[in-house]
């Protein structure tokens, strides 16, 4: 402790003195941890109590049982009527030496319980309920002798009449067993001795150094009130420096006594250059100087002013800033300071700028974005309105610009944009507004354009402009678009309509096949409608099981039997019949009904050839792929489950991709074809020879049909070109081991020619057009179907 003391400055007689000192505050917080830590080890004791008579419990011992519980919850409830009445006394009371003196009592009466069942309850004969016993005892003692450590008195006031009893006894027994417990009691009272020191000696040097760090800290904020007085004006000072904004002192006459290093940089000038300066005379001051009259009024009668002004730096550079002024006033109530605080507006309203500018541009492109165009178009229709000139709109939309972003990726894709916006802005300065409405949207405002031959010029000559090829890194991009353009020329419509309008148009113009332009018409708004309306329908037939699978056969010509037939899906209206398959196929295409349809179809196909099996009947299915099917990455995950579960084997189905599906993504068709191929699946390629591409990735695909188009064999007859194109078809695949299948046969004429070209298989009106399943099933059970 006297190192400890000179350590930190302090002599040994102030050691003394504060011992001297808190010799009582050191007695009662020892008497107050000594009730705070005894509640526990007493509800210990009770229930080690119960314990011990609960095992103890015989009819020899009724009476000495029940004599010593009562004793023991007497005591118990004693002890915690005592700490609570120690809680509830105000600190003065606790301070009084009559509650240790009733705690030592207290102890002593514990400690002397314990012995007596040590002593009275513990039979000599058993040597389990000795140590259960002992045991159960021992833990007791141990809780309530760490916890009454906390004063050596107390301590020993429970453990010498807890155990010295109990030791005298065993020992006065002279048995090996007995004597055994004696010295383990005497064990057990040495070390609790120990322990009970140990901590004796370091609470009572906590406690010791904690009042001594009390009464230090209370001596040392004395001594130190002028060093933190000086403490706290250096970190005034640091603050007033590495603050942001610009700070200046000005005297009661606005004379500079100080500034920061903001603000001199804010200003441009030195801090020599303007210290003990007039404030309203310095340069840069000349907006403050304009409202000199007004600070000092509000000075001296609101204790501040602030305001934005607009300041010029020593360059000459104007800047907005804002500044507070706050009066400084000395004891009596005078002006003796003013504080200024200067903040730079500069960069603040640039955000503001910038956030203005996000808000009606396209931050890409940098044309007008939707909430700029909407607005334009507002005006421009109330301008109509007023003056009865026309408004025209079109509506812009990249064709296959999503599978250019795919390929070229996102920053070749904006780079793409930029360009094609500024060819758009380019090719149409006459436009009141040329705004980007989305990813791949565009929008262009006509104000008073009521020409329509004027339009198809301008929409042609943008259309040309966009087709011309473009440079991006070492890619060369061509990019077509479908417009659709609308007019505003009745007052009563509104600029939704006309957008609606457009939309419709630029969709028609898309379904057409892009790279070309549509005039909304009052025809094309009811064909629109009528789409709709058919895909709510078709949606509803799905849900409704109102689609059919039909089978056209194919005939295999070497045997003249009905062994394959294509599953092709028919839909069954309810109110208008039979739905024509051109009608919806390319609607399922575009909405992506397509898919749930295509699942349709294979499930049942693969069900039906299923029950042909069982009938005795083999016949290859097969059934057509659409590229949203291969697109959505879970084609083969979907054949091997419907595969599964309908127990079709793999062979007996075939699946068919058009020749011109292959351009969509042909490695991705690639290592499709690959999985259905390990999986056994029989695949073919459709409309074979309409596309540009097969023959240079026919070897890569591994597929085991080849189906002529049926334009070929339409125009098939000796010499024709149709015919020598057939016969190079029959003669390639069979080199490169393929099936061939001609689909469209429709007279005997063309059923000779290919039987004479060892073509495998045909299908057509001549062999049979597509049936429902129970009359395809009924002709293939017939004995004349070969």
């Amino acid at each position: 402790m006297t190192q400890q003391c000179t350590v930190i400055g302090v002599s040994p007689e102030v050691t003394r003195n504060v011992r001297r000192q808190f010799a009582t505050q050191l007695s009662v917080e020892r008497t107050r941890l000594l009730y705070q830590g005894s509640l526990l080890p007493t509800l210990f004791m009770l229930f080690n109590g119960l314990l011990c008579a609960w095992l103890l419990w015989s009819p020899a011992r009724y009476l000495l049982v029940i004599v010593w519980l009562v004793w023991l919850l007497a005591l118990v409830a004693l002890r915690v009527i005592q700490v609570a009445a120690f809680e509830a006394a105000a600190p003065q009371r606790q301070a009084s030496r009559a509650w240790r003196r009733m705690f030592l009592a207290g102890s002593a009466f514990s400690g002397l319980t314990l012995a007596c069942a040590a002593i009275a309850l513990v039979p000599e004969e058993n040597f389990l309920q000795q140590a259960w016993v002992f045991g159960l005892l021992g833990m007791a003692t141990l809780s309530a002798s760490i916890a009454y450590a906390v004063s050596l008195p107390a301590f020993l006031s429970f453990a010498l009449p807890c155990l010295l009893p109990p030791i005298a006894f065993l020992f006065y027994f002279d048995t090996g067993q007995q004597q055994g417990w004696g010295w383990l009691g005497l064990i057990l009272l040495a070390a609790l001795m120990v322990v009970a020191w140990q901590v004796n000696r370091l609470l009572d040097r906590s406690l010791l150094r904690r009042f001594q760090n009390q009464a230090l800290n209370q001596d040392l904020q004395r001594i130190s009130a002028q060093k933190v007085l000086e403490e706290q004006q250096r970190l005034a000072a640091t603050v007033f420096e590495a603050s942001n904004d610009g700070i200046a002192v000005f005297s009661a006459d606005f004379v500079v006594l100080a500034v920061n290093q903001p603000y001199c940089q804010m200003t441009g000038y030195e801090r020599a250059q303007l210290l003990g300066h007039e404030f309203f005379e310095l340069p840069c001051s000349s907006d403050a100087r304009r409202h000199s009259q007004t600070i000092e009024q509000a000075l001296q009668v609101q204790g501040g002013w602030q305001g934005e002004l607009v300041e010029a730096r020593r360059q000459g550079e104007l800047h907005p800033q804002w500044l507070r002024l706050t009066a400084v006033r000395d004891t009596e109530g005078r002006l003796s300071q003013v504080v200024g605080f200067f903040t730079d507006l500069s960069a603040r309203r640039a955000s503001e700028e910038r956030l203005r500018y996000l808000a009606h541009y396209d931050e890409l492109s940098g044309l007008a974005n939707r909430a700029l165009f909407r607005l334009r178009l507002l005006e421009a229709s109330q301008r109509v309105r007023h003056s009865g000139r026309s408004l025209a709109l079109l509506h812009i939309d990249l064709d296959r610009f999503k599978l250019l972003n795919e390929s070229l990726g996102h920053e070749l894709a904006d780079q793409l944009i930029r360009k094609i916006a500024r060819r758009i802005a380019s090719t149409v300065p006459e436009a009141d507004t040329v705004a980007r409405l989305s990813g791949d949207e565009f929008a262009v405002l006509f104000d008073g354009y009521s020409n329509l031959s004027s339009l198809v010029r301008v929409t042609t000559r943008l259309l040309n402009k966009l087709r011309v090829p473009q440079r991006l890194n070492d890619h060369e991009v061509v990019v077509s678009a479908s417009v659709g353009i609308s007019m505003l020329t009745d007052a009563s419509l509104d600029v939704d309509t006309l957008i609606s309008q457009a939309d419709m148009a630029k969709q028609h113009a898309k379904h057409l096949g892009g790279d070309n332009f549509q005039f909304y018409t009052e025809s094309l708004r009811a064909s629109t409608l009528e789409r709709l309306q058919l895909e709510t329908q078709l949606r509803r037939a799905l849900e409704e099981g109102q689609l059919l699978v039909y089978y056209q056969p194919k005939l295999c010509l070497r045997t003249g039997r009905l062994h394959a037939a294509e599953a092709l899906v028919r839909w069954q209206h309810p109110q208008r019949g039979m739905v024509p398959p051109g009608e919806f196929i390319g609607l399922a295409e575009e909405t992506g009904l397509i898919a749930p349809m295509g699942e349709f179809v294979l499930r049942r196909a693969c069900e039906h050839a299923c029950q042909w099996l069982r009938d005795g009947l083999e016949v290859r299915v097969s059934v057509n792929l659409s590229v949203y099917q291969l697109r959505q990455g879970k084609l083969v995950s979907l054949v091997r489950q419907v595969l599964e579960e309908t127990g079709l084997a793999p062979q007996q189905l075939e699946l068919e991709l058009t020749e011109s599906q292959l351009l969509d993504n042909v490695e991705h068709i690639i290592t499709t074809f690959e999985q259905l191929h390990t999986l056994g699946v029989q695949l073919a390629i459709d409309d074979f020879g309409t596309g540009y591409s097969s023959l240079s990735y026919l070897k890569r695909l591994p597929v085991d049909y080849v189906k002529i188009d049926q334009a070929f064999i339409r125009g098939l007859h000796e010499g024709s070109q149709d015919a020598a194109i057939t016969r190079a078809i029959i003669t390639m695949a069979g080199s490169l081991g393929l099936k061939v299948v001609a689909e469209g046969v429709e007279t005997p004429q063309q059923l000779a020619f290919l039987r004479e070209q060892a073509c495998d298989e045909a299908q057509g009106y001549l062999i049979s057009r597509p049936i429902p399943e129970p009359e395809f099933r009924r002709l293939l059970a017939s004995p004349r179907q070969a």
